[in-house]
């Protein structure tokens, strides 16, 4: 039986154990997992999210998606092998709604992971496509974002008008 949690996927905050918890690996490559990161992909859009890791929806598996700029892929069990550069830029994220902060990351890696139909893939990103995978890989081993930030930077609350603001410009860009 696959441990895998039905479409209708919920958003975990922080406080929330399994977002603290190193994950599962993925073994067994299935349907259900191809529904799981269906669904996940669903929830990140109608989220605003440019990722989500299966931890963010309650599941301690290795599991991620990215939905960003054209680019949607799926990861299970991904493994940074390689980062270069480094870049200081305002982070947020999902499980911990309205505060971001200066986050210290690599600005090109390379990653290995398997797809939902069990390849092995290996991909070498930069920029926020980089910034995303390892903010993802990073939830699958529970370290959130403010564990990264730039020396002397704090993570915090985003001011309501500042919010209402970036809101403003996506449902511009959206169209």
């Amino acid at each position: 039986m696959s441990a895998t949690r039905p479409p209708g996927l919920r958003l975990v905050h922080d406080p929330a154990p399994v977002l603290h918890a190193r994950c599962e690996p993925v073994r067994i490559f299935d349907a259900d997992l191809r529904r799981l990161v269906r669904a996940m992909y669903e929830r990140c859009v109608e989220w605003h999210g440019v990722g989500l890791a299966a931890t963010q929806v309650g599941l301690n598996r290795q599991i991620a998606v990215v939905v960003h700029e054209g680019h949607r892929f799926a990861m299970c069990n991904p493994v940074v092998t390689a980062a270069v550069g480094q870049i200081d830029a305002i982070e947020g994220c999902l499980s911990l709604p309205h505060r971001a902060g200066l986050v210290r990351r690599a600005e090109t890696v390379t990653v290995h992971y398997r797809n939902p139909q069990g390849r092995g893939v290996e991909r070498s990103l930069t920029g926020w496509l980089a910034r995303i995978v390892q903010h993802e890989t990073d939830h699958l081993h529970g370290v959130l974002c403010p564990e990264r930030l730039a020396p002397g930077a704090v993570f915090g609350a985003v001011p309501a008008e500042e919010r209402a603001s970036a809101a403003a410009a996506e449902v511009a860009a959206d169209g």
